[in-house]
């Protein structure tokens, strides 16, 4: 077929919907993916991984529910009541989208339309035109479509498909190694071009691309030092656990061949801009680098020590940080392991030679410098880790991380052979499900925040589990009223129902049954502790993670 329509995507993606096999699923996108040509190959691909551009592209759709709901009211003349009635029974923008648009025939929209019309949101300037041309597109599409284009501009599908589901079907579709589809998309960072190399059968001339984020390997949580000898071979390394933002730096060739570096977060944004000490820090090292590690704020009276990230929230958000705000609060990229070397990735490498690359590194010789080497030892023993523990809560970092010698660095994964050992408190990473005025001083702020942990981790469903309205300051209560306003998708009387998107680190007295709340459980006495705007709702914790701290009082 020469542009594969819209409508015969949105089908196909329904019908994947529609099993809870993933062979089936599998199945259906692998014939649905081998009979395109190579332009729309590329769109499918990256719309079935839930995404309407490539990952290393910053543009943004900037449509949020408002416009949505505005686009779908001035269509169908539906009501804000009717609107919203059906919200609750969905809880999908999309789904509501396909049900109030359910007569509606399918149109001759083509993929490539569908993208055009994404690139025209991205560049589209304020506003009111881009409620306009949502309002529009969905004037001139079918039901269906409309069901899968508003789940697109939401950015989560919903289907029961992972990117990593696309990169199976891609290997059957084509017959290639699902090892080399994988790789070549972390070379790459876009799923769509991988889709092209694999129907061609060039997958290996897939090369690295600086300057796209690649995922960050993570770590399992264990709750004390006999854990974590037990799960690891002896002898193994542990480094502190800091408590900043989790960061990727890419060393490398700019444009015109000058030297580049660049920023980005555990959320895959570019924040580049906010850290200009420690951009200039990293420009002494070689090209083709990417380093994985920490940006954290220091103590400039002593450099060794980190200080909390309330701290360094100040300089969140700042796109050009003052040279006041910079010398009240130094950064410092602390760097714990490298992806790429010499423009190639190194993530099948054995930890300690990582680690040697690491080390052998032009790293700045000043403690006060904006980049510097993460410190790493190796023990054996439950006394040598509490130790170790206690010597990095001393340097105000939050705890350990335990590295098995031996293994590779699984970008976007959660493995065994990193683990972690937190502060003493427990502490569960939440998003927060809804909001409510508060009462007294706080009745004209959003103070009162319902949270929900995650199902399960193949399981994205969001179950609530407790109520928290301590711990923030009135300065960041009146922030975060800002943000919920601009995010909410219901209201009733004094309750705004929210999109899932602001995480917080709660912690609590104990958690106990509850059957007032779908995760079957409630944490007693809940208090936030921060806003993670570094991590994504996609890594809160699960109930899983509830039940094991619920099991161990």
């Amino acid at each position: 077929m020469s542009d594969a329509s819209f409508h015969d995507w949105s089908e196909t993606a329904h019908r994947i919907r529609a099993t809870t096999k993933r062979l089936e699923k599998n199945a259906i996108l692998r014939a649905y993916l081998a009979a395109l040509e190579e332009s729309s190959l590329a769109i499918a691909a990256r719309f079935f991984s839930g995404i309407v551009f490539p990952r290393h592209d910053a543009r943004t759709t900037q449509v949020g529910g408002s416009i949505i709901f505005g686009a779908l009211a001035a269509v169908t003349g539906a009501s804000d009541e009717l609107l919203s009635e059906r919200y609750t029974q969905y809880g999908d923008a999309g789904d509501v989208a396909g049900d109030v648009l359910a007569a509606r025939p399918p149109s001759t929209l083509a993929l490539s339309d569908a993208e055009s019309f994404f690139a025209s949101l991205a560049a589209a300037a304020g506003t009111n035109a881009r409620r306009a041309l949502v309002t529009e597109m969905l004037g001139r599409i079918g039901g269906l479509e409309a069901q899968y284009l508003v789940k697109l501009l939401g950015g989560e599908l919903r289907i029961g498909l992972k990117e990593a589901q696309v990169e199976e079907a891609l290997a059957s579709a084509f017959g290639a190694p699902l090892g080399e589809v994988r790789r070549a998309n972390l070379l790459r960072g876009d799923i769509g071009e991988v889709a092209q190399f694999s129907s061609r059968g060039t997958l290996d001339t897939a090369r690295l691309a600086m300057f796209h984020p690649i995922g960050f390997m993570l770590a399992q949580p264990l709750a004390t030092p006999d854990d974590i000898v037990a799960a690891m071979p002896s002898p193994f390394a542990v480094e502190d656990k800091y408590d900043g933002i989790r960061a990727q730096a890419h060393i490398g060739a700019g444009e015109a061949g000058a030297l580049r570096v660049a920023l980005f977060s555990r959320t895959l944004d570019d924040i580049t801009r906010g850290y200009p000490d420690v951009v200039a820090a990293l420009e002494s090292m070689p090209a083709g680098l990417v380093l994985d590690g920490e940006l954290i704020a220091y103590d400039p009276a002593i450099p060794e020590r980190a200080l909390p990230f309330k701290a360094l929230q100040t300089r969140l958000g700042r796109k050009a940080p003052g040279a006041a705000l910079m010398a009240a609060v130094p950064a410092t990229f602390v760097a714990y392991d490298v992806i790429a070397a010499d423009g190639a990735l190194v993530v099948d490498e054995w930890y300690r030679e990582r680690r040697a690359r690491l080390a052998a590194l032009p790293w700045p010789a000043e403690a006060t410098a904006g980049a510097r080497l993460a410190p790493m030892r190796t023990v054996s023993a439950a006394g040598e880790v509490e130790e170790a523990f206690t010597a990095a809560r001393a340097r105000g970092n939050e705890g350990l991380i335990a590295k098995d010698p031996t293994s590779s660095y699984a970008p976007g994964r959660r493995g065994k052979t990193w683990v972690k050992l937190k502060r003493a408190l427990a502490t569960l990473d939440v998003v927060v499900t809804g909001v409510e005025r508060g009462h007294g001083r706080r009745r004209g702020v959003l103070s009162d925040y319902t949270f929900a942990v995650r199902a399960s981790e193949s399981d994205p469903t969001l179950l609530n589990v407790g109520k928290a309205y301590n711990g923030l300051t009135d300065v960041e209560i009146a922030a975060l009223t800002e943000r919920f306003h601009a995010i909410t998708v219901e209201k009733y009387g004094r309750f705004h129902k929210v999109r899932p998107e602001v995480v917080l680190e709660v912690t609590f007295d104990i958690v106990q049954p509850s059957a007032r709340h779908k995760a079957g459980f409630a944490l007693r006495f809940p208090r936030i502790v921060r806003v993670r705007d570094d991590k994504p709702p996609s890594e809160i914790d699960t109930l899983e993670r509830v039940r094991q701290l619920a099991n161990a009082q």
